[in-house]
């Protein structure tokens, strides 16, 4: 499809539209909404990705030949987050299936894009969650042979490190999901 030119009345409604978005940057109290999402969303204009379904990622495995299976948009807006045990009585470990399902029953079924920023606000999170994995089941991935993953947050001993763990595999006590306190 041959590229449009964007003159006459669409022109100013545009520039109408990115005038306003400028003018709520500039008030005493900020963007009223995500400017991270504001952020992704005209990043994503600006390469004409204009799918209501693109999802920005820092860490995006489609570059790798991944396939995005499912993704729950950010929902964390803060670092006052708790890690939350997801195993019931008499449960040593539970496959990767049963924690995405425990993590909507505990409301605590956030993906990547959560991930991602608190990775961002690392120094900020509790000291008291370095002792587990932190789970983020809300995105699944499908690699080029077929196996599913959802991104984890670990502590390396002096920084929070991305990962994707295996759905296959077993998830115990070293684990937890997150969600905000309160």
């Amino acid at each position: 499809m041959a590229p449009q030119s964007v003159a006459g009345d669409l022109y100013f409604d545009l520039d109408g539209q990115l005038s306003e978005i400028k003018r709520q940057l500039r008030q005493p109290n900020g963007y009223p909404f995500d400017p991270f999402q504001l952020k992704a969303h005209l990043q994503a204009a600006i390469e004409g990705r204009f799918s209501q379904s693109s999802v920005s990622f820092l860490y995006d495995r489609r570059k790798d030949g991944w396939k995005l299976l499912e993704n729950v948009p950010r929902r964390i807006t803060s670092v006052d987050i708790v890690g939350i045990p997801f195993l019931k009585e008499n449960e040593a470990v539970i496959n990767g299936e049963k924690i995405t399902r425990r993590a909507i029953e505990l409301d605590a079924n956030y993906g990547q894009e959560d991930a991602e920023w608190l990775l961002d606000h690392q120094a900020e999170i509790p000291v008291e969650l370095r002792n587990f994995y932190l789970v983020f089941p809300g995105t699944k991935w499908r690699d080029a042979v077929g196996d599913r993953y959802v991104p984890y947050l670990s502590w390396s001993g002096d920084r929070w490190v991305l990962y994707f763990r295996w759905l296959d595999s077993d998830f115990g006590s070293s684990a937890r999901l997150v969600r905000p306190r309160g």
